[in-house]
């Protein structure tokens, strides 16, 4: 995918985007994908929690690896639990606890 496919020809224009290398066009696509996930949320039920709540499981099937510091709070929390993640930071929905999370890729 180009940058050109999802610019309005005006952007394209004010920008200068057809003056642009291949590498500059290449680095403003990699922005432009990165701000767009930023702000997104995964809502879901807790289906498991392992490694003493070091890793929390969703019903999605996403796993989330808990910050060492939020692992206290993370052991509370149980199973069927509604969670929010926003930005690497998981709420536990019914009593607005939160820790911080990244995604575990493996």
């Amino acid at each position: 995918m180009d940058v050109k496919e999802i610019m309005t020809p005006e952007e394209i224009e004010i920008i200068g985007v057809n003056g642009m290398s291949d590498l500059q066009r290449k680095c403003l696509m990699d922005f432009a994908l990165r701000v767009q996930g930023m702000g997104q949320h995964t809502v879901g039920d807790i289906v498991d929690i392992k490694y003493d709540a070091k890793v929390i499981v969703l019903d999605d099937g996403s796993s989330w690896v808990v910050d060492d510091l939020d692992k206290y709070t993370a052991e509370l929390w149980t199973e069927y639990e509604k969670v929010v993640v926003i930005d690497d930071e998981m709420y536990k929905l019914d009593e607005s606890e939160k820790v911080m999370v990244s995604e575990d890729l493996d």
